[in-house]
């Protein structure tokens, strides 16, 4: 039967409404809720022997040493009388047994993990009549690395009311568990740092180290992984089964592969490479475009020094190629004729490239517009190469929006995760010997490259030529142009704040750099705005 009160204890009275909430009632004898609990083998590891101790002084009196995981899952049982052994055995109280308040109402195993504190309870404080025959003192475990409950020990006996004397040594217990638990740390701390540095020597690919309360990542990684990616991580490496690939939070896909490590419990090394293509000779590489081979026109969009010209002549090859060259023709005062130019393609049979289409005038557009809408699939491709579709003028951006497949390349200064690997191919192309490195490609990540790939591409160019003048087969920070030595907060940023950093870049780009209208678009104050760019070292 119910007790027509409360108990009088307020924490006793808080459990007892909580598992009524839940549905509970005094009378019920649930059946054990019962789970594998091999992923407990660090605590139990840590927990045994001191366990064992503890039996021995415990041998002859009517009481019993429980422990339950952090998820209240029971993990072990410790008793010298089989009497009690048998009406635990008999409650419910079995390796694997669910003992939260949801399954098991108040007792000294799950009710501690709801205020993680340690409780008493003493036989009529339980809510389960089935338990009312014991009493009990709980403590929880707290990993002294990572402060988590890693545990409860309750130590129960069969009696009305719980021995004050229970209570210092449950204590000990625990306080020895958690040295083990420590001692243990420090060991795997040890195993994954020395993976850790031995793998991440080179900068030119992410490495990121997981341990069961260890997180390791060099600059690429903590700008590459968003909190959510280590906990995907953390999911392969529970599975073993880490896949090839991955495509991250940021929509980034990277080629995987792990080192797990033998003997520091859950932990592996990560090593981590975004996909790209390989460097084209005398050009970086650039993010693949997606179908635009067999689109009779294509819109390649971006900030000059992006690789949009490149980028056109993977769909229109130079040979097969008629190119107007808008720029070029503008600064040389040369008339474009461009209905005579796309007749001429047509009856060559080639595709035609127009570089710099939104330069051209509004008369132009209105007939460049008209070709791209008439353009037929049977013909070579149309390609128009301008700047970022927020740039262009409403005549551009209207014939923009008429071509079939549109590619906007972004611009590099918002692509930090990949520049140390563009840094590295692009030393493999001048001479495979060259390697970047740790502090140059820090230094690489932490400029804002407004001349994108061209000016990336000339200062590497630089780099590796004094590297080689003094016979040295490493490209280091001394080798760079001296505005390029500097490194920033930017480069050392978590993967959380890269992703600001990069939004509040983006804001302030479209606004053309006005920080009250960029503030607006994030939806922050202006004084907020201020505060972020200093902090994350945005120039």
């Amino acid at each position: 039967m119910v007790s027509p009160t409360l108990p009088q204890r307020p924490v006793i009275a808080a459990a007892w409404e909580r598992a009524r909430s839940r549905g509970l009632t005094p009378t019920d004898r649930p059946e054990p809720i019962l789970s594998d609990v091999a992923d407990a083998d660090p605590l139990l590891d840590a927990a045994r022997p001191v366990l064992d101790r503890a039996a021995e002084s415990l041998h002859g009196s009517s009481t019993a040493l429980l422990l339950v995981d952090h998820q209240s899952r029971m993990v072990a049982r410790v008793s010298a009388d089989s009497t009690l052994e048998r009406t635990l055995a008999d409650a419910g109280a079995v390796v694997g047994a669910d003992f939260t308040e949801n399954a098991m109402g108040t007792t000294a195993l799950g009710t501690p993990a709801e205020i993680r504190g340690d409780l008493v309870i003493n036989s009529g404080e339980h809510y389960l009549e089935q338990f009312r025959s014991l009493s009990c003192f709980g403590q929880p475990i707290i990993h002294p690395s990572t402060r988590r409950v890693v545990g409860i020990l309750c130590l129960t006996q069969a009696s009305a009311r719980m021995n004050p004397l229970s209570a210092p040594l449950v204590r000990g217990i625990v306080s020895d568990i958690a040295d083990r638990l420590l001692s243990r740390s420090h060991l795997a701390h040890r195993q994954v740092i020395t993976a850790f540095e031995r793998i991440a020597e080179r900068r030119d690919f992410a490495v990121a180290a997981i341990g069961d309360d260890l997180q390791l990542t060099n600059a690429l990684a903590a700008a590459l992984l968003a909190p959510a990616d280590f906990g995907t991580l953390r999911l392969f490496l529970d599975e073993r089964d880490v896949p090839s690939a991955v495509t991250l939070v940021s929509g980034v896909t990277v080629d995987v592969q792990a080192e797990v490590i033998d003997g520091g419990g859950r932990a592996a090394v990560f090593t981590l490479r975004p996909r790209m293509e390989p460097v084209p000779a005398g050009s970086l590489a650039t993010p693949a475009a997606v179908g635009t081979a067999t689109a009779p026109t294509v819109a390649v969009c971006g900030e000059p020094g992006t690789g949009r010209t490149t980028r056109a002549h993977t769909v229109v090859p130079a040979a097969q190629a008629t190119v107007v060259d808008v720029p070029a023709a503008l600064l040389a005062g040369t008339p474009i004729d461009l209905a005579a130019t796309l007749r001429l393609a047509r009856r060559r049979g080639h595709g035609v490239v127009i570089d710099g289409a939104d330069l051209l005038d509004d008369r132009a557009l209105q007939l460049l517009q008209t070709a791209v809408t008439s353009r037929s699939p049977e013909e070579p491709p149309l390609v128009l190469v301008t700047g970022p579709p927020e740039s262009l003028s409403p005549a551009a951006a209207a014939v923009i929006a008429r071509c079939r497949r549109r590619t906007t390349l972004p611009p590099l200064r918002q692509r930090t995760t990949e520049l140390a690997a563009l840094g590295q191919e692009l030393l493999d192309a001048r001479q495979p010997r060259l390697t970047l490195s740790a502090d140059a490609a820090d230094s690489l990540v932490s400029q804002e490259w407004p001349g994108n790939l061209s000016e990336f591409a000339m200062v590497l160019a630089e780099a590796a030529a004094t590297a080689e003048q003094r016979g040295s087969r490493r490209v280091d920070i001394v080798d760079l142009p001296a505005d390029y030595r500097s490194t920033t907060r930017a480069s050392r940023l978590l993967g959380l704040e890269q992703a600001e950093r990069l939004a509040i870049i983006e804001a302030l780009d479209v606004a053309d750099g006005n920080k009250s209208h960029a503030a607006k678009r994030l939806g922050i104050s202006r004084t907020t705005l201020y505060a972020r760019i200093r902090a994350l070292g945005i120039r």
